[in-house]
C-alpha cells in the first residue's frame, strides 16, 4: 500500500498543472489496478500515463453526462 500512495503522489505531483487532485489520483490508480493488474509496472511512467488516461476518459465523460442533462432540460 505504501507503494501506492508514492505513486499517487508521484502522479499528483507530475500533472499538478493539468489539476488532478490526490482525490482523483487515488481513484484512478485503484481502477488501474482492478482493471488491468497484470500491467502494474511497480508506479513506472507507462503506469502513470495509463491512469491519466483513465482520469481523462473519466472527466470526459461526466462532461457529457452533464452536457446531456442540460439538453434534456
Amino acid at each position: 500500500m505504501e507503494r501506492i500512495e508514492e505513486f499517487v503522489d508521484y502522479l499528483t505531483e507530475f500533472y499538478f498543472d493539468e489539476g488532478i487532485a490526490p482525490k482523483d489520483a487515488r481513484k484512478y490508480t485503484e481502477l488501474y489496478l482492478k482493471l488491468f493488474p497484470n500491467l502494474w509496472g511497480d508506479g513506472d511512467s507507462l503506469d502513470r500515463e495509463k491512469v491519466y488516461e483513465l482520469y481523462l476518459m473519466g472527466k470526459a465523460d461526466a462532461l457529457a453526462k452533464q452536457h446531456k442533462e442540460m439538453e434534456v432540460a
